[in-house]
């Protein structure tokens, strides 16, 4: 029951996320060959300033919320109501550290600017985006999911059509705000109609424990994502071998292909927070999320991510943004390992999320980010883009090895057996060691690709729970089909 649960709330938030991507990706793919390197470095520049913006003003409350009302539905109203109040306070009183901040940093008038505008339209976003928090806790995936779908299709739309007038940053920029406005008063009204009569509440004290709650998720936030947003930070004031805001252009486009690789893993991390917390007890179950779906994510997501940035990454910088960014493609491949991490630590990302020991894990997320930061410098002043890239991995490798350190301290769970490891890594070793020699004696990128798509699939179906699954449905669809040839 809880594992249907899971894997259909799994897939609103994928198939909504996927969608979006898809979007998404057509957006940045017209945005970069639009704004070209130094334009598009810029938006990236933008988009990270808010995006940590956003994390420092909504303090980490959002999971903190998720949950706490999946463990106490009948206090549902009350609790939100406050917890909608201080992510909107919050957000509004961090603005004037967002303008010193981006005053401090020294950037030229006009960017400052754009990012003035971007700021407000997060703090509108921070309102129509608290309501998620309600969806998701009481599990009902559809409606949100949906809501998702139309928002993400009609901003990148418009986006496209104000880039086609020749508008540029500029345009992008003003429409998402005032797209941000609408959605807060669309969202605000269905919500006090078909879902609950919220109210802004202010009580202190309950403010002051619901921070305390939120404080190790607003941290860990902040340090799971300063590890990329730093990078473009510092690309944009070091002096690299690559004037900055092209080096920023030429970081975010291997990034942003990387980042559609995240569609299953973060869906996975918000259907199964609520559930995870709500089940905080049986180990067992616990257990089994994080065997099932690390297992997944293996073989659907980081398996095939690795090959793609590993042996294909020129074809793939190429076919989304063009030759300008050839210059990318070491980059795309450094990051796409990176973010094969990264994957295969989203569920014990969602495991240490539902813990209420998790400001344990703190100062070792803030050692990670240390690690990217102490390698970012002096690797960004000698290799610019592919140096930020190369710190960024290392910190990944280390983050992977203490987070599942921690899984074991915290929860008492030992994630995979090694047996098992080396029963499923086995298999892709071989495969891309083919690959590589292949690679070497130069077959043809059109060959490299069949052999690829060749071997992997071998290789899935080398694994008995795929094997076994593929078998039952084979088996059933015969069995349905001979039953009903007999019926005639």
């Amino acid at each position: 029951m809880i594992g249907n649960r899971l894997i259909k709330n799994t897939g609103f938030v994928f198939v909504s996320g996927m969608i979006s991507k898809v979007f998404s990706l057509i957006f940045v793919v017209y945005a970069a060959r639009t704004l070209g390197a130094g334009n598009f470095g810029i938006y990236a520049l933008i988009g990270a300033v808010t995006f940590l913006f956003s994390y420092f003003g909504n303090f980490g409350i959002s999971q903190m919320a998720i949950r706490e009302i999946a463990r106490d539905k009948l206090k549902a109203e009350e609790l939100f109501n406050h917890i909608l109040s201080l992510r909107v306070s919050l957000v509004i009183l961090a603005y004037p550290i967002l303008v010193l901040v981006v005053n401090f940093l020294g950037y030229r008038e006009e960017v400052k600017y754009l990012i003035y505008i971007a700021g407000l339209s997060a703090v509108f976003s921070t309102f129509s985006s608290s309501f998620r928090i309600l969806y998701i806790a009481f599990e009902r995936f559809k409606t949100p999911s949906l809501i998702f779908i139309l928002i993400s299709f009609l901003s990148n739309l418009s986006n496209i059509f104000i880039l086609y007038l020749g508008y540029g940053l500029k345009g992008i920029v003003w429409i998402s705000f005032f797209g941000s406005l609408l959605g807060a008063v669309i969202s605000g009204i269905w919500i006090r109609r078909r879902f609950m009569k919220y109210r802004f509440a202010c009580n202190v004290s309950l403010w002051k424990d619901l921070m305390s709650q939120s404080m190790p998720f607003a941290i860990l936030s902040f340090f799971q994502q300063a590890n990329r947003y730093m990078n473009i930070f510092l690309l944009s004031k070091l002096p690299g071998a690559i004037p900055g805001e092209a080096a920023m252009g030429y970081y975010n486009s291997p990034t942003s292909v990387c980042q559609t690789a995240l569609m299953l893993p973060s869906s996975f991390r918000q259907a199964a927070l609520p559930t995870v917390a709500s089940n905080a007890e049986d180990l067992k179950l616990v257990e089994g999320i994080i065997d099932g779906s690390t297992k997944s994510l293996l073989i659907f997501v980081i398996f095939p991510l690795v090959i793609a940035t590993t042996f294909f990454p020129g074809e793939i910088i190429t076919i989304i943004f063009g030759k300008e960014y050839l210059p990318s493609i070491p980059a795309l491949t450094i990051l796409g390992w990176a973010y094969a991490l990264q994957i295969f630590n989203a569920p014990v990302s969602v495991t240490l999320s539902a813990s209420r020991s998790i400001k344990r894990f703190i100062p070792w997320a803030a050692l990670i980010l240390g690690i990217n930061l102490t390698l970012a410098v002096p690797l960004i002043l000698y290799y610019s883009f592919i140096g930020a890239a190369m710190a960024f991995l290392v910190s990944k490798v280390f983050e992977t090895v203490l987070r599942n350190y921690l899984l074991q301290t915290l929860w008492g769970i030992k994630r995979l057996k090694i047996q098992e490891i080396v029963r499923m890594v086995a298999p892709m070793a071989v495969v891309l060691m083919v690959l590589q020699l292949a690679y070497m004696n130069s077959v043809s990128h059109v060959y490299l690709l069949i052999l690829a798509v060749i071997l992997y699939s071998v290789c899935i179906f080398f694994f008995k729970g795929f094997r076994q699954k593929v078998i039952t449905l084979i088996g059933l669809k015969s069995g349905a089909l001979s039953k009903e040839d007999g019926n005639r």
